[in-house]
């Protein structure tokens, strides 16, 4: 006769998430904290996200429980950008009520469950029109895209947050799928000062794929910015590997930062990158006429300006257009409703195919195309990202570009990585290993 014995009692505990999107579901935060990543985990953890009872809306905030060797990593992440909010994370204030948290384990697997309000059974599986991920986590990191030679466009991603704690664990990998897909060339990022200097360093590691866009967000400011950080970002813009200021901006729709500071800040990255000529990234939400108030007493002597990530109406392209601005577009183009106004544009020759610059944003902006409207490689190489965007996708981008205008991927492909290479000026970095 044989015993099983029983799984010993594991300590848990329980972490407050707030600030959280309308559209955050239970499988966005699984998703996020990497709670269904291995059998241990998918029995410890489990996620409550608050919702109201008569409205079945979400109150942006929700309850994490995890073993306790967890919880510490967790607690790091404090801060961190999701879904353009910065996240709270803190240790929880309350206690689940008697017997409820055992019910809500049942009810909702760290998986989203098909009882949880923003689980993959009522969304078939895409988390719905706002949902991050567009299918399941493939089964294995290792795999990479498999493609058919014409249909392996060289492109370079001009803004990709390789920094991101999402991947720091498979850095290798997200290259190594975005390199077999066609990106030959990415652009990091750098959103703060520290992730600024992180992607120089990565940059360094794989001279002429790798390269380095430095600068403080708008979002990050109010805590970021002080009296050397303005000498520290000059010293890593002198780098070879740097190709661009940014992404810095104005964003008046979060108000992360004071609005007098984020000018003030701006300026003065728009400054560094007209004393050294590389491309400046500009983040704008809600403050086109702000943004071009400070970049009127510019306009002579600034370098390559990209839009990026724009989310904005059709004529505010046709003002940045004017101005000599590049617009940049990434997966929110392919987003049925939010993208309606921006495939307009390009159809209808508002936005000029010579004056866009692609980018993933991974992990964020995935290319959330509908699966019945799909073409079979944009289908493997979204079923292909261990994270939730990855580089890969970016050919993604141009495939719906190309539909927009009707014409081949590969010309619009080859437009596209013309573009890149005018505006970051791409020169061979020194390679310090010989």
């Amino acid at each position: 006769m044989t015993t099983t014995e029983a799984e010993p009692e594991i300590a848990t505990k329980r972490i407050y998430v707030g600030n959280l999107g309308s559209n955050v579901a239970t499988d966005d935060l699984v998703q996020l904290f990497g709670l269904g990543t291995t059998p241990f985990l998918q029995r410890t953890c489990s996620v409550e996200l608050a919702t109201c009872e008569k409205t079945g809306k979400s109150k942006n905030f929700a309850f994490v429980n995890v073993p306790e060797h967890v919880h510490c990593e967790l607690m790091k992440l404090n801060g961190i950008e999701f879904y353009g909010r910065q996240l709270v994370i803190e240790e929880a204030k309350t206690k689940p009520e008697d017997g409820k948290d055992k019910d809500d384990k049942k009810k909702k697997s760290p998986r989203g469950g098909s009882t949880g309000r923003g689980g993959r059974g009522g969304r078939g599986g895409r988390n719905g029109p706002q949902g991050r991920r567009w299918g399941p986590r493939p089964k294995s990191k290792f795999n990479l895209p498999s493609l058919e030679p014409d249909q392996i466009f060289h492109l370079v991603d001009c803004g990709v947050n390789l920094t991101n704690p999402k991947f720091h664990q498979s850095t290798d990998y997200v290259i190594a799928r975005a390199l077999a897909s066609g990106v030959q060339k990415m652009v990091i990022t750098g959103l703060k000062l520290v992730g600024s200097k992180s992607a120089v360093i990565m940059s360094k590691t794989r001279p002429n794929i790798l390269y380095a866009a430095v600068g403080v967000h708008p979002h990050f400011v109010k805590d970021d910015w002080n009296d050397k950080t303005l000498d520290q970002l000059e010293e890593l813009v002198k780098q070879p590997e740097v190709v661009a200021v940014g992404e810095c901006g104005l964003d008046y729709n979060r108000q992360y930062s004071p609005e007098e500071l984020q000018v003030s800040t701006f300026i003065k990255q728009v400054q560094l990158a007209v004393r050294y000529q590389k491309a400046l990234l500009v983040h704008e939400r809600d403050s086109h006429d702000a943004v071009l108030d400070v970049l009127k007493d510019f306009e002579s002597t600034l370098p390559p300006v990209v839009i990026y990530c724009f989310t904005g109406t059709a004529e505010q392209i046709k003002t940045y257009i004017d101005k000599g601005f590049y617009i940049g577009v990434t997966g929110f183009l392919c987003k049925e409703k939010h993208g309606a106004a921006l495939r307009a544009a390009i159809k209808d020759g508002t936005l000029p195919l010579k004056k866009i610059i692609i980018h993933t944003n991974a992990p964020y902006m995935t290319p959330n195309t509908a699966r019945e409207e799909i073409d079979p490689v944009s289908k493997t190489l979204l079923e292909h990202c261990f994270a939730d965007n990855e580089p890969c996708t970016l050919s993604i981008i141009v495939r719906c570009i190309a539909k927009c205008l009707s014409q081949e991927p590969k010309a619009i492909a080859d437009q596209c990585t013309e573009n890149a290479m005018n505006v970051f000026r791409f020169q061979k970095a020194e390679n310090n290993f010989e």
